[in-house]
């Protein structure tokens, strides 16, 4: 009989669940700290992504776009796709003008002295590129989550121009601010739902992917089940598509090798920490690659390494003393990768850019940055667009993590990006982070420890978390001293 799934898959599934939170709860936190803008639209943001990716994905959905598709075949004519060419190249450089018009066109925030047409002359080979990524990636749904990226790039810096630049001109309270975003959100609501209409939309997602020759089911379950025996732990992994349930591997651990595994990755990481918080090169704990995230790296390389090494051919047991069920699909295992990678996108800009350093000055103290000669416009120019960058990624990441596109996709995932952000500490984009991960982690392993209730609890449990924390750390986890 097959081992049942448990707290791991729980923990599993939250993960999966912490990473779209933060992909929209990063955003959140940014525009808090630097624009003083309490976003209640950015929920929208993500749902504006998800809609946007379906220009490529399924353009024979979309109103008006419609019309550039073939007939028969429901895919994009020629025209078609150089609209699309011109939607991408057009949204990279209309990002870029809101940096700072015709100037930033030409290279004005660039590092160092260049000449104007050289920077244009880049900006116009880059968005070309970009175009064509999207157009030569017609219509894979990764071609539309940068489209969507792309898009909402330029949507959301040009939403602060418009609406949020002129309130704050005025000294707008923050009272005030709360309710312009409130009634900004049911504009793009509802005006997405004018436009769409109401039915609930889907991509179209591939089933099987070819890797080395071998076809992996993208979207199907992948069964990781796990056996605890007299002689150690046997992991067995079934692909459940595109041939049901076919095994592609299984590895036995001797108790003699977990424990060499454990105690070595445990004791590289404290190396690595205790090498870096040395400060053999002279960068000391504020470095990018700081003493904690080297002793991650340094731990999980190690962990992966061995895991490939000490684990020998086996079977499954006839009988385990403790047996579960990890279930995890290429497509989920896809937004956890893609979440960590531009999280970590963002710290590298933010310790190690001179637009990162500008972003943090101007969050702790804007009135003292512009003092001191940074161009805060600029620098919330570009806050926003990384937060729309970051809402679309989402967006489209819950499109694919539920199988379905509706017009309230954003605002039920607002409740628990707030509750992310509040948990981490509001002045902290890495409090923020932490926060959605553990709001992920709440909600799903919440409904698995808790019996007889149902998924219609996950956000209920996750704020029943949030305020045992901040009962006992009103700041937030980050928050403080």
């Amino acid at each position: 009989m097959p081992p049942s799934t448990g707290l791991a898959n729980a923990v599993m599934t939250g993960l999966v669940t912490g990473s779209i939170v933060a992909l929209g709860a990063i955003g959140l936190a940014l525009v808090y700290n630097i624009a003083e803008v309490p976003n209640f639209a950015h929920g929208e943001l993500l749902m504006l992504g998800a809609y946007m990716a379906l220009f490529v994905n399924k353009p024979a959905t979309v109103p008006v776009f419609e019309q550039l598709t073939d007939a028969t075949t429901r895919e994009l004519s020629g025209l078609g796709m150089a609209v699309l060419f011109v939607l991408a190249a057009g949204s990279a450089l209309t990002a870029v003008y809101l940096l700072g018009g015709v100037p930033a066109l030409k290279g004005s925030w660039w590092p160092g002295d260049l000449a104007p047409a050289l920077a244009v002359g880049v900006h116009a080979v880059a968005a070309a590129a970009l175009g064509l990524v999207v157009t030569l990636g017609f219509p894979s749904i990764w071609a539309g989550l940068l489209l969507s990226a792309l898009m909402l790039a330029w949507i959301a810096p040009f939403l602060e121009k418009v609406i949020f630049q002129k309130f704050r001109a005025k000294e707008a309270s923050l009272a005030t601010m709360l309710i312009v975003t409130l009634g900004l959100s049911f504009v793009l609501r509802f005006g997405t739902q004018a436009f769409y209409g109401g039915q609930v939309r889907t991509y179209v997602v591939p089933q099987v992917g070819t890797v080395f020759g071998y076809d992996i089911g993208l979207s199907a379950a992948k069964f990781f089940d796990f056996y605890v025996a007299g002689g150690g732990l046997t992991m067995h992994v079934i692909d459940t598509g595109p041939e049901t349930n076919q095994t592609m591997f299984t590895a036995t651990y001797s108790w003699l090798a977990i424990v060499a595994l454990v105690g070595l990755t445990i004791g590289v990481a404290a190396a690595a920490y205790r090498w870096r918080r040395g400060g053999a090169e002279g960068y000391g704990a504020s470095h990018t690659v700081g003493p904690k995230l080297t002793a991650a790296l340094g731990g999980v390389v190690t962990f992966v390494a061995l895991l490939s090494v000490l684990g020998g051919g086996g079977t499954v047991p006839e009988s385990s003393s403790l047996s579960t069920r990890v279930r995890l699909s290429v497509m989920r295992a896809s937004v956890l990768f893609i979440a960590v990678g531009m999280m970590g996108f963002l710290h590298f800009l933010l310790q190690e850019t001179k637009l990162g350093k500008a972003m943090r000055a101007s969050s702790d103290n804007i009135d003292l940055a512009k003092i001191t000669g940074i161009n805060t416009d600029r620098v919330m120019m570009a806050t926003w667009i990384i937060a729309g960058a970051f809402a679309a990624v989402g967006g489209v990441m819950l499109g694919v993590l539920f199988s379905q596109l509706t017009v309230n996709m954003g605002f039920f995932l607002l409740l628990p990006m707030f509750a992310g952000v509040i948990l981490g500490g509001l002045q902290s984009v890495y409090g923020a982070i932490l926060g959605s991960y553990i709001v992920g982690l709440s909600m799903d392993v919440g409904i698995y420890a808790i019996p007889n209730i149902g998924s219609t609890y996950r956000i209920p449990i996750a704020f029943a978390i949030l305020f045992v924390v901040l009962l006992v750390k009103p700041e937030g986890i980050t928050g403080g001293g």
